[in-house]
Formats: C-alpha cells, sequence, structure tokens
C-alpha cells in the first residue's frame, strides 16, 4: 500500500523492483504467468500432502519424530491457534504477508485446521518457510 501511495505522490520510481520467477534455468517475468506458476505449485503441495496423510483418521496427530538428545515439542492444537490469535490487535494494516491481522480474527474458525495441520507438518518435516 505505501509503494503504492509513494508512487503516486512521485517519491519513487515507477520501476522500482522487477518481477521474476526464476524454475530451473527459465526466468519468467510476466506477471500473471509468475502467478499461474505459484498457484500451481501450491495446489500441488497441498494435493501432495493429502495424498501423504490420506491414510491418517485425524490430520491434528501427526508422528513428529522424537529425539532424546533434543527437546520435543508437541503438536499444534486448533485451540491453540485461536488462542494465539485472540492475542493479535486485530489492525486493519497488513504485513509482509499482505493479510490484515483483523482478516485472520474475523476468520480463524474456519482457518484454525488447516494452519494448525500447516504448523504441524512444517513441525514434522522439520522445513520452516521464511
Amino acid at each position: 500500500m505505501w509503494q503504492l501511495i509513494n508512487r503516486k505522490i512521485g517519491e519513487v520510481p515507477l520501476n522500482d523492483h522487477k518481477l521474476e520467477l526464476r524454475i530451473g534455468n527459465k526466468i519468467i517475468s510476466n506477471p500473471t504467468e509468475i502467478t499461474e506458476k505459484l498457484n500451481m505449485y501450491f495446489i500441488s503441495t497441498v494435493e501432495e500432502l493429502v495424498q501423504q496423510n490420506s491414510n491418517r483418521r485425524n490430520y491434528n496427530k501427526l508422528e513428529i519424530k522424537h529425539c532424546p538428545n533434543s527437546i520435543f515439542i508437541h503438536p499444534v492444537t486448533e485451540e491453540e491457534v485461536i488462542s494465539l490469535t485472540k492475542s493479535l490487535k486485530g489492525k486493519p494494516s497488513a504485513g509482509y504477508d499482505d493479510i490484515p491481522e483483523r482478516l485472520v480474527k474475523q476468520c480463524i474458525h474456519l482457518i484454525k485446521g488447516s494452519l494448525a495441520h500447516i504448523y504441524n507438518v512444517s513441525l514434522n518435516s522439520r522445513c520452516f518457510p521464511r
């Protein structure tokens, strides 16, 4: 939002950044094509996760491997997701992810299961997105 405002008042040049996506050796710079590629990536990732977990009856009870020489983190529950969301201030402005806190607070009961699942898969796979 601030980039848009600054562009309108003339404080930032129109071409302040170049949008590119690299897939293997191919560089994509068309915003529509980038959006489509990212969309397909996230759809396929979700499909893979669903397929991997299709034989499990309860997604909140993922098997997190235990190492006796380290700390153990219990799987995240939907109740914890709701509780932590309640502590958000509910600002109307968005963060780096372009999702306003207010929106998250308003729809937490619709996304609590998905968020808990994503957190648990992240813990189980030891892969933490930036």
